[in-house]
């Protein structure tokens, strides 16, 4: 909320909304152009005399009405202009008795109401109402009980535009207020929601992460000691894979660590490598391919989009008995696309039965505000994950 402060006084932001520049340019065209028109037609002659007073309550009227209508907020000068309109209206109305003051009169009582309210709009607002009623009752036929009714009816509509101000300014609080209470309930999610993911990365780093510390030190020492021994080969090579696979779980684990503390959040970047890991320890032939112009992506889509091809390529591992698989990702217009495509046993796998793995990357994909789907492919099994491209802030 902006501070009141250093608002003009007697303005709020909202009565600037309701009335945009273009309005104003047409209010004030509209006013010139009617006192302008009633001042010609109410001419009996054009001796110098009338004229030249007439063009100058004229002018008069113009420059009011050009200030008030742009309004300089809250100056001194807008409550002398809006005066002077008053005095010119009656003025050029005593000379051509064609309603000027009407115009000037309740155009002053509607924005000196409106837009400044009481007190600050007080005294224009009752020049106005004194103008027209004086001239109703004096100005051409003597009628004090129509002077009355039209200075009743400048009353009248003061005061409706005055609750109509305080109308607008209680809204302008309360949606003010409602914008405050919604970012303060976004930052109490906020913070909980870091409180929470902390919470998961101690109990991950302690109990998962140490587990696999003590695993991957008991299989160096197994592997040490099998060294010594002079086992097999095959068995050599096994424990080989086993510490392997360990390091890169505890690898693994800490990224998920860093992850929900949002230390270094994984994403495209890392694609190429994790594909050469896998085909690296799998035996799988693995590629990556990527086309398109790469893009930032927020934090939910690059998670979701790297853990994607990691479920994807696990699930190779373990179920498509596969010989080559390919990671694609092509960055569109308003989406990037990521496809796993292997050349195994495609449907028939577990990793279509939907079990833990693929369910835990649709849930991903839709909280990033994409979809995941998984079928046969061209010659085996397709994984496919289209998420959309938004802005992210820097």
């Amino acid at each position: 909320m902006q501070n009141s402060a250093c608002q003009p006084r007697g303005i709020d932001p909202l009565l600037t909304e309701h009335w945009p520049h273009r309005a104003r340019i047409v209010l004030r065209n509209t006013l010139s152009i009617v006192l302008l028109v009633q001042t010609l037609t109410g001419l009996d002659g054009l001796d110098t005399r009338t004229l030249l007073g007439t063009l100058g309550l004229l002018v008069v009227a113009v420059g009011g009405a050009v200030t008030f209508t742009h309004r300089r907020q809250g100056d001194l000068v807008d409550h002398i202009a809006m005066i002077l309109v008053i005095a010119a209206g009656a003025g050029l109305h005593v000379f051509t008795g064609h309603g000027q003051v009407f115009i000037a009169g309740y155009s002053a009582v509607f924005v000196s109401m409106y837009w400044y309210g009481l007190p600050w709009g007080l005294v224009p607002a009752g020049l106005g109402v004194v103008a027209v009623g004086l001239a109703t009752a004096y100005v051409g036929r003597h009628d004090p009980i129509g002077g009355l009714g039209q200075a009743a009816g400048a009353v009248g509509l003061g005061a409706a535009m005055a609750y109509r101000r305080r109308v607008l300014r209680e809204n302008y609080r309360n949606r003010e207020l409602s914008h405050e209470l919604r970012d303060s309930r976004e930052a109490e999610q906020r913070n909980a929601l870091a409180a929470e993911r902390a919470r998961l990365a101690r109990e991950l780093h302690d109990v998962l992460a140490h587990t696999l510390s003590s695993l991957s030190l008991h299989l160096e020492s197994t592997r040490m000691l099998a060294l010594s021994r002079n086992v097999e080969s095959e068995v050599m090579e096994r424990i080989d894979r086993a510490v392997s696979l360990a390091r890169t779980g505890l690898e693994e684990a800490r990224s998920a660590v860093g992850t929900l503390r949002d230390d270094a959040l994984p994403g495209p970047t890392r694609l190429p490598q994790l594909v050469d890991d896998f085909g690296r320890d799998s035996g799988v032939a693995a590629s990556f391919v990527e086309t398109g112009t790469p893009r930032p992506l927020g934090p939910e889509a690059r998670v979701a989009l790297f853990r994607a091809a990691q479920e994807a390529l696990t699930n190779v591992a373990k179920h498509a008995a596969a010989r080559t698989v390919t990671v694609t990702v092509e960055w569109l217009d308003a989406e990037v696309v990521l496809r796993v495509d292997d050349d195994g046993r495609g449907s028939a796998g577990p990793a279509s039965d939907g079990g833990n793995g693929l369910r835990g990357m649709r849930e991903r994909a839709e909280l990033a505000g994409g979809r995941l789907t998984a079928g046969p492919g061209v010659a085996g099994y397709r994984v496919e994950l289209r998420l959309p491209i938004t802005t992210v802030d820097t």
